[in-house]
């Protein structure tokens, strides 16, 4: 397959950093980093920590729902109205394919508005609005002349989909920051663009520069250009793995600093009591090695075994229970009155009468059992107990039992009294404080007193006494422990949490030295990482340089990141030499040389084989640059066209002729403005184009030789169908899902006309000529197969016979047109 002439490096270096080539580049991190984890001599504590966080990073909860990144996102058309310089609505065609589109016209065309048009739509605001935040520009965004509302359309082919999306920016206030953007994609309805998932990928490789941008790329604070390169390294996930293990370090690290740090003071408020208490929690934490924390947790808790012997006779000698004097002066109260009682029944004829009823009742009894005895059985007269007698005696015994009822109930009273007495009584406890022996055991010993008087007056003593003697001690006692609690009482709630934090921090010190471990390692390996996805960025931005510096003495010898993530010192940094001598780049280099920069370090963020964009968007970038590096330029944006779509707004003539002069492949759209902001857009040209420019241009040339007709004007013809067959295949494989690698190797696959015709006509490689032809027939009329074969003919000796060579050109040219679009497939 014939190639235009070109000035291209190998294809393979522009991949690395331009496409999804599948690579270590696109390797995630995480596998990586397990992958020298599993290697690693590291210990296995410290290895399954790392597991997982690592682990943990790498599963993300909210995964985005838009295409993935090796499925990119290309650009069919940008439409605006009523926004900026566009009034009435204006469409920007593009190839939604790799390859560069020049977008020109003068200053004042309507150029920017398409740029700002679109990357408002993706990102919410444009570079100007960052730079002019006035008023002005707030309140004057809308176009003057067309009283419709401003809005943005981009039609977008996302890879997969037979039919493209569409992105629509529309604003219901006047502020033009808040606009409204819906997002439509064949198959997932409408929604919201923030539910696209791109949010994230547009602030990591935003796809738009501006001139406003690159000077942003110098000027800007050098922790913003850090983190502009190094949110494309994609170690997001060490980072936050870092993270959750310097979190875990942090909390190990500040229980053993505050453990350390509360225990001065503690060991000082301790030593300053003189308790058995204080000593021995003084003993226990200062042991060597680790604290004695049982010993400790006994001490604050207050268990029996961590009071010492004297603490404990206070204690028992306080909880020591003594004589109820109210219940034993009741006791003994009613003892006396039953006393008393029963004396003053003896002193009446009431106990007689009780005596007098026995001793008849128990002749009665006796007459009863002898009926025939004649004598008396109590005086022994011959007197006979009859029946007489026995009535009279049995109601005189009733009548005598009724008068000693009294001296009965005295008698039980008594008994009970005391009972109740002795009951109070308690019996010698098994521990006595030696002063209260005596007298407990004295008031013990009234328990067998037979003599209720005696029983009474003893009791009633001997409660006094010991009673006295008890309160006395337990005053003592208790005075004495309130004096030892009362400083214990002032640090045992320190200790208590002293305790607790230092039992944390010294069961974490294995872990702690485990996370440390675990964080140098991954510290080590991380920036070993670094190194690897830097180097691509590196040498892509070297290579861009390269060809940018034209005629400049200055060398860019490296770029490189210096400082982390999270740390407050961290910048980019640029190695850059003069004729040999180490320079800073910002202080020795001009202004088009720092935009060159700029471009250097902006282009690779923006083409990261992670980013889901397929194209870029470059407003103006030739300002400040001399005709030297305007060409560089060309061959830059040339380069990365083979492989993203790359559009550049410019209203400087320079980088047209650059693309011209060095015969690099562009398609050059011009922006013209009219009265009341009517803006068009025309195609000046396009590589299609500039091939059949350039057989128009033979065809029409006067007395060519035969052999220029007969064969290089179908050469160039066919170079002409080249192109639209392989502009054809590749949108034709995009639509399909095939990455932009696997494309352009289907497509450059091709050597021969009929090779990439398959593919451009029929959406698959095909060598039966007879389907290709039966497509082209369908497509172009019953013509168009002699046409190619014709052109297939000028590479043969014999060549093809040119009766009417600008007929000839035509006719390709309208081949062309109508193959180079594919038919869209409706789902």
């Amino acid at each position: 397959m014939t190639k235009p002439p070109e000035h291209h490096e190998p294809l393979e270096h522009v991949e690395q950093i331009g496409s999804s080539t599948p690579g270590d580049e696109a390797t995630p991190v995480v596998a990586r980093l397990t992958e020298r984890l599993e290697a690693s001599v590291l210990a296995e504590p410290a290895k399954e920590m790392l597991r997982e966080v690592l682990n943990d990073s790498g599963n993300d909860p909210n995964p985005p729902v838009g295409p993935r990144p090796e499925h990119h996102v290309f650009l069919e058309s940008i439409s605006v109205g009523g926004f900026r310089g566009i009034g009435r609505k204006a469409r920007l065609p593009l190839n939604a394919k790799p390859g560069v589109t020049l977008v020109v016209g003068r200053n004042g065309s309507g150029k920017s508005s398409f740029a700002e048009g679109v990357e408002t739509a993706f990102t919410g605001r444009t570079a100007r609005l960052d730079k002019q935040r006035g008023e002005v520009w707030r309140r004057h965004w809308r176009n003057l002349h067309d009283g419709a509302e401003p809005r943005v359309e981009v039609r977008l082919a996302v890879a997969g989909d037979a039919r493209p999306s569409t992105l629509t920016c529309t604003w219901s206030g006047d502020d033009v920051t808040t606009p409204e953007v819906e997002f439509r994609r064949p198959g997932h309805g409408r929604r919201p663009f923030e539910d696209a998932g791109w949010g994230q990928a547009l602030n990591d490789y935003r796809p738009f520069l501006s001139y406003s941008d690159l000077d942003k790329v110098i000027s800007g604070r050098p922790s913003e250009l850090y983190d502009s390169v190094a949110t494309i390294l994609r170690l997001g996930e060490a980072a936050a793995a870092n993270e959750r293990l310097q979190a875990i370090e942090k909390s190990l690290t500040s229980a053993v600093k505050t453990a350390e740090t509360e225990l001065p003071a503690l060991i000082e408020e301790l030593s300053s009591l003189n308790d058995p208490r204080a000593e021995r929690a003084l003993t226990a934490i200062g042991r060597a090695g680790v604290p004695a924390f049982d010993e400790l947790d006994a001490l604050v808790t207050g268990l029996p075994e961590a009071d010492d012997d004297r603490l404990r006779e206070l204690r028992a000698t306080v909880e020591l229970p003594g004589p109820d004097l109210d219940a034993v002066g009741a006791a003994v109260d009613r003892l006396q009155e039953a006393v008393a009682g029963l004396d003053k029944v003896r002193s009446s004829n009431a106990e007689d009468a009780h005596q007098r009823a026995e001793l008849l009742s128990r002749a009665l009894d006796h007459s009863l059992r002898h009926a025939d005895e004649d004598t008396c059985p109590v005086c022994g007269s011959g007197r006979r107990l009859d029946e007489a007698w026995a009535e009279r005696a049995a109601e005189q015994v009733a009548t005598l039992r009724r008068e000693a009822a009294a001296a009965q109930e005295a008698r039980t009273e008594l008994r009970h009294a005391m009972d109740a007495l002795r009951h109070l009584i308690a019996r010698v406890p098994g521990w006595l404080p030696a002063p209260l022996v005596v007298p407990w055991e004295e008031w013990a010993a009234c328990r067998v007193i037979e003599d209720a008087g005696l029983l009474a007056t003893r009791a009633e003593t001997t409660a006094l006494v010991l009673a006295d003697a008890g309160a006395t001690l337990r005053e003592e006692a208790s005075r004495e422990l309130e004096k030892l609690d009362a400083g214990w009482r002032r640090c045992v709630t320190r200790l208590a949490s002293w305790l607790g934090r230092a039992r944390a921090a010294h069961a974490g010190k294995p872990r702690l030295r485990q996370v440390r471990a675990a964080r140098k390692w991954l510290k080590d390996a991380c920036a070993e990482l670094r190194e690897e996805r830097l180097r691509p960025f590196e040498e892509h931005s070297q290579r861009i340089w390269e060809e940018l510096r034209q005629q400049s003495n200055v060398d860019l010898r490296s770029v490189r990141l210096a400082g982390s993530e999270k740390a407050a010192v961290r910048k980019l940094v640029m190695d850059v030499s003069v004729d040999g001598t180490e320079a800073a780049a910002l202080g020795v280099m001009s202004q088009g040389e720092l935009h060159s920069l700029a471009l250097s370090l902006f282009l690779p963020r923006a083409t990261a084989p992670e980013s889901p964009f397929g194209f870029v968007v470059i407003d103006d970038p030739v300002q400040s640059m001399d005709p030297a590096k305007v060409h560089g330029l060309a061959k830059v944006l040339h380069e990365l066209g083979g492989t993203r779509q790359v559009v550049v707004f410019t209203h400087d003539t320079r980088l047209q002729r650059a693309f011209t002069n060095q015969e690099l492949p562009v398609t050059v759209l011009e922006v013209e403005r009219e009265a009341r902001s009517v803006v068009a857009v025309r195609r000046v040209t396009d590589p299609i184009g500039q091939a059949l420019d350039d057989a128009h241009a033979l065809a029409r040339t006067p007395n060519l030789p035969p052999a220029a007709l007969t064969h290089v004007l179908p050469s160039l013809c066919r170079t002409v169908l080249e192109r639209a067959f392989s502009e054809a295949a590749w949108l034709r494989l995009h639509r399909a899902g095939l990455t932009e690698y696997e494309a352009e190797k289907t497509v450059s696959a091709a050597v021969g006309l009929m090779d990439i015709a398959g593919p451009g006509l029929l959406g698959v490689p095909s060598k039966r000529a007879g389907d290709i032809y039966r497509e082209l027939r369908r497509r172009c009329g019953p013509g168009a197969v002699d046409l190619i074969r014709r052109c297939q003919e000028g590479a043969h000796p014999s060549g093809t016979p040119m009766p009417d060579p600008q007929r000839f050109v035509r006719e390709i040219g309208a081949i062309a047109q109508i193959v180079r679009k594919p038919e869209e497939v409706t789902r």
